[in-house]
């Protein structure tokens, strides 16, 4: 069965080409308040109440990263759903984005989970494995907009559940992207990198004064850059073969890593690239240190404060020499349903408008994420965000792959954050070779997959 999870999976994202750091939030408990977002310019589409009466429902809601950014949104989000159907009331509580998934468990332990929540992909697994979500593929199949949401993310869905049934809708996404400075671009009359080939070529004619082209992240979290760069050089567009083995140890992945590191051993990125995370990477691009990184679609507000608006801009990952960009499946957020509530009617109501092109659109345009729901591309906020348009070109793009990161495998988190930062440095620094690493990661990860194939 996970096996042909797997090949859909792969199949849906193919169809849908063609056709960082938590925080630790702000719990907070509400119904709603009325008065939030106000005056923000941030209106929502008018809505009308349906006509027919029923008796008043009150369901509860958990959001997963409760701050003071997201609490008011989603009071907004509420007052609006609320006046759409107003039998229904909405008792709102923001979690702590780094415990959310322990208080979802712990409330599946003791019987009192909520009517609706919103997780992140990656953390459905564990409340379906416990039977604690309602299906949702009857309801998703009835909904008036099933046909706006992105084709890969229901599949994807459906990939992270394990059992090919939906229960999260989705309402936003994270792209996985590059960052160009476009003002400094223009002053040199080139255009940014859009082949690996291309960035050796402008690493070695833009490095000096201390002053690099590109910013390569070595350090924390950098296993996602590092596997986009070896698979797109190396022309796989998949972690593992059909049978599990990974294709990490492949001789033209494993030239990917040694060019991946000869760009530090040359001297063509900047000393810290070895231990370059998050912050120190945007920190080089911000000062103008580097003119090129790759990242996802989250860091746009640091870009901003960082750079000024309309100096810089988002661009497809880079190609392999087949014309290939591989490119990490997005991440995205997602609404559920308990299996345990006692209004399942009112409660996949909820979840719908959440995934809804009104209700989506809002928290996508005041969060920053991605919209998955097409029906938002016809909002004018939507039109006029450049980011965005770029991104929707990415989804018809044929020569952009978008490969299943293998973050399901149980312990890979722990794996990308400790052994593969470990060897990537070690190669870097020349205490181990390319071709090590490559043999290790193959056969660690082959293990993982055929365990959870076998399972």
């Amino acid at each position: 069965m996970k096996k042909l999870l797997a090949v859909t999976l792969a199949a849906a994202v193919l169809a849908g080409m063609t056709g960082c750091g938590g925080s630790k939030g702000e719990p907070a408990s509400s119904a709603a308040p009325a008065a939030a977002a106000q005056g923000n310019g941030n209106e929502m589409a008018e809505t009308t109440a349906p006509e027919t009466r029923k008796e008043p429902v009150t369901i509860t809601f958990w959001h997963r990263d409760g701050n003071t950014t997201s609490n008011p949104i989603y009071a907004e989000v509420i007052k609006n759903f609320q006046e759409k159907y107003p039998w229904i009331t909405v008792e709102y509580t923001g979690l702590a984005s780094d415990s959310y998934t322990q208080k979802f468990n712990t409330a599946v332990v003791t019987e009192s989970t909520p009517d609706v929540g919103t997780i992140s992909d990656k953390d459905l697994y564990a409340l379906v494995a416990q039977d604690a979500l309602m299906q949702l593929d009857d309801a998703f199949n009835a909904w008036e907009e099933r046909d706006n949401l992105l084709p890969n993310i229901v599949e994807q869905a459906r990939f992270y559940a394990q059992d090919g049934n939906l229960y999260l809708l989705g309402y936003g996404k994270t792209q996985e992207t590059s960052w160009y400075n476009t003002k400094w671009h223009e002053e040199k009359g080139i255009e940014p990198a859009g082949s690996i080939a291309d960035l050796r070529t402008y690493c070695e004619e833009y490095a000096e004064d201390g002053t690099y082209y590109f910013s390569l992240r070595g350090g924390s979290g950098s296993a996602e850059n590092l596997f986009m760069f070896i698979l797109s050089y190396g022309g796989e567009k998949a972690f593992f073969n059909e049978d599990g083995t990974s294709t990490l140890n492949n001789p033209k992945v494993v030239e990917g890593l040694d060019f991946y590191a000869n760009l530090y051993k040359d001297g063509l990125v900047s000393h810290d690239a070895i231990s370059n995370g998050y912050r120190e990477m945007v920190a080089e691009f911000g000062a103008g240190t580097a003119q090129y990184i790759m990242h996802n679609s989250s860091s746009v507000s640091e870009h901003t404060k960082n750079l000024g608006e309309g100096n810089f801009l988002p661009i497809r990952p880079l190609e392999g020499e087949d014309g290939i960009a591989v490119c990490k499946a997005p991440t995205f957020m997602g609404s559920v349903v308990f299996k345990n509530t006692e209004h399942p009617e009112e409660a996949v109501l909820f979840a719908e408008y959440l995934a809804s092109a009104e209700g989506a659109g809002y928290v996508d345009r005041n969060e920053g994420r991605v919209p998955v729901n097409t029906g938002i591309y016809d909002q004018d906020w939507y039109k006029e965000n450049p980011y965005f348009q770029i991104y929707a070109e990415f989804e018809n793009d044929p020569n952009l792959v978008f490969a299943q990161f293998p973050i399901y495998l149980d312990g890979y988190a722990e794996y990308a954050s400790n052994d593969i930062v470990a060897d990537l440095q070690a190669v870097m620094m020349g205490d181990k070779t390319a071709q090590e690493a490559c043999d290790k990661w193959a056969a660690d990860l082959t293990r993982l997959q055929q365990e959870w194939m076998a399972d």
